[in-house]
């Protein structure tokens, strides 16, 4: 029994490892090649937002499919139109046929993190969760990263470099199609409307949409932002992996941190440093000293990456239990709007300043959300350190995150026997 379940937690964790490296060097190579074909910020930033469109899409779409046919065909679908879509982008270069093909791509990519998350949910067990998330969350950055340091070995102007993210999202059924594992039995969570999240929890939502609009431009603009700057191409994969990294490392140290505070004021307090290195960004002399750049974007990108699971974790304090795996989903959406239009309204600051245009992009969006956290604490009281729950980092990929976080008082169904 032990095997198995150790099994079955081993198994979506290489394919996710599998599937991200080749997904890291996607996001990149698709600025990066966008770029250098001359294409101007606003269409790259239109195909960004496409990605995160069909992301959203497809996490909150997929999961009948997936209990009707089964973990290992529905990944396996998933993965092979991942597959297809990448090698067409490849064929064809024009941003319009891209903001197409990533919108499906998204699509199927929210699926096909459903299927990891739901799959790695009833392989564990309450007591070997919080860890297991733990790792979920290193090998998902970690692979993100490395990922990124693909683009120094390829010529992102030929296919290859689109077959080696192909080949990833093929090769990561592997794993999976070797293994049997049971199918989850969904629980029914209270149902909280979208709008309804805005009034009980503001604070939570503001934050996770203002982390989306960040978070989506960068994935989709960062690069083109060291391009901009003359970087050669090893230095902008080394600068992206650098930012993931400072995401991956500073998460749960800035987590623990908010346990004893009101996480108001801790999200209220990243912004704000957020603001302080984007303006230092825009007003610093180039070029900048190497080690001040990676010291400056590593830290961004901690900052950056803390504001959504502080979200999800504030969000939880002010709800009742029965209310968390609803808010998870309403939090992951109003992070998903703002992923969406980040990448669409960063480029009119990219149009007016320049490269660091998109540093302004990202300091008014921090400075905006510290005043409104400011005020929300001056009319509503914190909530009690006794009544906070511990802070967990959090993926905003799929509504199942939610359930794979042990968080306390939530009650999680176990699976039934079924096999796929």
């Amino acid at each position: 029994m032990v095997a198995t379940r150790l099994q079955g937690v081993i198994s979506p964790l290489i394919s996710l490892v599998i599937f991200i490296l080749g997904h890291g060097l996607m996001s990149t190579l698709l600025t990066v090649r966008l770029s250098a074909e001359q294409v101007d910020a606003q269409a790259i930033g239109l195909v960004s937002g496409a990605y995160f469109a069909g992301l959203v899409l497809g996490s909150f779409a997929n999961a009948r499919l997936i209990i009707r046919v089964g973990h290992i065909r529905a990944y396996a679908a998933y993965a092979s139109l991942i597959c297809t879509l990448t090698i067409l982008h490849g064929l064809i270069v024009d941003p319009w046929v891209w903001a197409g093909l990533r919108l499906l791509g998204g699509f199927a990519t929210g699926g096909l993190f459903v299927v990891l998350e739901s799959w790695m949910l009833v392989s564990s067990t309450p007591a070997n969760r919080g860890k297991l998330m733990s790792l979920y969350m290193i090998l998902l950055y970690g692979a993100l990263a490395a990922g990124q340091l693909l683009l120094k070995v390829i010529d992102p102007m030929m296919l290859v470099p689109f077959a080696l993210c192909a080949m990833g999202a093929s090769l990561s059924v592997i794993p999976l199609a070797l293994s049997r594992v049971a199918m989850p039995a969904m629980i029914q969570p209270q149902k909280v409307g979208f709008l309804e999240l805005f009034r009980l929890t503001p604070a939570g939502m503001w934050s996770s949409m203002t982390s989306g609009l960040i978070l989506g431009a960068i994935y989709g603009l960062l690069p083109l932002f060291f391009t901009d700057s003359g970087y050669p191409i090893e230095r902008v994969a080394n600068m992206m992996a650098v930012v993931i990294l400072g995401g991956m490392c500073l998460q749960y140290p800035i987590g623990r941190i908010s346990d004893r505070f009101d996480r108001r004021l801790i999200i209220g307090v990243l912004a704000a440093l957020l603001s302080v290195i984007a303006l230092l960004m825009v007003i610093l002399p180039a070029p900048q000293p190497q080690w001040l750049m990676t010291g400056l974007i590593f830290l961004f990108g901690g900052l950056a990456f803390s504001i959504y699971p502080l979200s999800l974790s504030h969000a939880c304090d002010e709800l009742k239990p029965d209310q968390v795996l609803s808010a998870n989903q309403g939090l992951l959406l109003a992070y998903s709007l703002g992923a969406m239009i980040g990448p669409v309204l960063a480029p009119t600051a990219i149009h007016l300043f320049g490269p660091q245009g998109l540093f302004a992009y990202f300091c008014l969006c921090g400075a905006l959300l510290t005043l409104f956290l400011i005020w929300r604490q001056r009319v509503r009281a914190p909530v009690p350190l006794a009544e906070h729950q511990q802070f967990m980092p959090v993926p905003p990929n799929t509504p199942m995150s939610a359930e794979l976080e042990p968080r306390p008082d939530v009650e999680l169904a176990e699976p039934h026997g079924q096999t796929s």
